[in-house]
């Protein structure tokens, strides 16, 4: 068992550093990036749609107040392969990429309190776009774009529960977002095919940032009948400006190799200041019959609207999401059996996006599935998730680009038997 966890964890790590490079949407241009999700693999198979719900083995992220719920020490760690047909005026392309989507540790503090801590991507960059030109005086040559890069979020938060009986509970909950991270782009002109003593020319612009964020969530449970539970949640990321320092440099050259031959540089310049990012607000309901049956759906408003970049302005619309998702486990006690305790997921979601072009605003819409394979034989519930999304984004590539995606989520989450001692201290010497 430990050496299938060890193997994971390898495979996870390596792929997630390969991934680096520039394979990625080419609407990763836009604004900082696309946004990733901090959802885990079985949530991710949900549809996303967790706001309202607090399990006692799984990590939400996507609300603070649900670390209150948490009974077992849990470790997870989650990775996402993707694939993505692009589909433009003029071109079709498929690439690929994989990257660990986040890592994730919390333990419940007493009967009423909880805590969790989480590191991964808050939004992704990656693009190579050439676009050729044809000029009467200068001829053929080309405009290039590309994008690397992307913004990070570690947190750390807090669930307390006030109310706590055998009819309701209330979960209140904080939690801390640090980020950081750079962005880099770059827009050449180049490739003079007609007159080679054209040079090319530069500009690249490189923003870090690091600082501190909170959001807010809050999550009531009430008893129906029997073992049925109904809940509802709401989370909050209000507007922050994180500090930011934005490098640019515009130079001529001429190509040679892998490395630019600079003739002259035009523009050197730093400047501090910040990148204001959008408010965000997570509504959720949620059902439970009998621990056999989660129904749960999701509405999620971000305001990108609100962006900017060093005092810059963004042109991007508010997003507005809607989400739907189930888990099934036939027998929350079949240790025993296999079969029976097994968690079957499924999920739809639909989005608005933040872009907006002419009027039009991106829509995306996907379906998801997936499954919680329990590894028996250990005194650890550790738990495989798998999930997959199929689903597209854009219009139908005859005017704008269309992407059809495949993702892939694949997740291991580890909490200790009743009979482990993670947190215990030893009695004997």
């Amino acid at each position: 068992m430990n050496k299938l966890i060890i193997a994971f964890l390898f495979v996870a790590l390596y792929q997630g550093a390969w991934a680096q490079g520039t394979e990625g949407s080419p609407y990763s241009f836009y604004g900082i990036g696309d946004p990733n999700s901090s959802s885990f693999s079985n949530y991710k198979a949900m549809g996303e749609a967790q706001t309202a719900l607090s399990e006692p083995a799984y990590i939400n992220l996507k609300n603070s107040a649900s670390f209150a719920g948490l009974r077992n020490p849990t470790f997870a760690i989650d990775f996402t392969m993707n694939w993505l047909n692009i589909e433009s005026p003029s071109s079709s392309q498929n690439i690929s990429s994989q990257y660990i989507n986040g890592v994730s540790f919390g333990f419940p503090i007493g009967k009423r309190f909880g805590a969790a801590f989480s590191v991964g991507p808050y939004t992704r960059i990656g693009y190579d776009i050439t676009s050729p030109q044809i000029d009467p005086i200068l001829g053929n040559y080309n405009f290039t774009y590309a994008g690397e890069g992307g913004y990070n979020r570690a947190t750390g938060g807090i669930g307390g529960m006030p109310i706590k009986n055998d009819e309701n509970q209330l979960m209140l909950g904080v939690q801390a977002n640090y980020y950081f991270g750079f962005s880099q782009t770059s827009r050449a002109v180049t490739d003079f095919v007609d007159d080679a003593t054209v040079t090319s020319s530069k500009m690249i612009n490189r923003t870090n940032i690091k600082d501190l964020a909170v959001d807010f969530g809050i999550l009531y449970r009430r008893k129906l009948i029997n073992k049925t539970w109904i809940s509802a949640g709401l989370n909050f990321k209000p507007t922050t400006n994180i500090s930011a320092t934005n490098q640019q440099l515009s130079y001529t050259y001429r190509p040679s190799g892998l490395n630019d031959q600079i003739i002259d540089t035009v523009i050197e310049s730093t400047e501090e200041g910040n990148v204001k990012l959008p408010n965000e607000l997570s509504a959720g309901l949620a059902i439970q019959f009998d621990e056999n049956w989660i129904i749960s759906f999701d509405y999620t408003s971000t305001a990108w609207s609100e962006l900017q970049l060093i005092s810059t302005p963004v042109s991007l619309s508010n997003s507005n999401q809607i989400a739907a998702g189930f888990q099934y486990i036939a027998n929350t006690d079949a240790v025993a059996k296999f079969l029976q305790s097994i968690r079957y997921r499924g999920g739809f979601k639909y989005e608005n996006t933040r872009l907006n072009f002419g009027g039009t605003q991106l829509k995306s819409i996907s379906g998801t599935a997936g499954l919680g394979i329990p590894i028996q034989k250990t005194k650890m519930l550790t738990t495989f998730n798998f999930g997959i999304e199929v689903g597209s984004r854009g219009q139908d590539g005859t005017t704008l680009v269309k992407e059809n995606f495949t993702n892939l989520y694949i997740g291991l989450s580890m909490n200790p038997h009743k009979f482990d001692g993670w947190f215990r201290r030893s009695k004997y010497n």
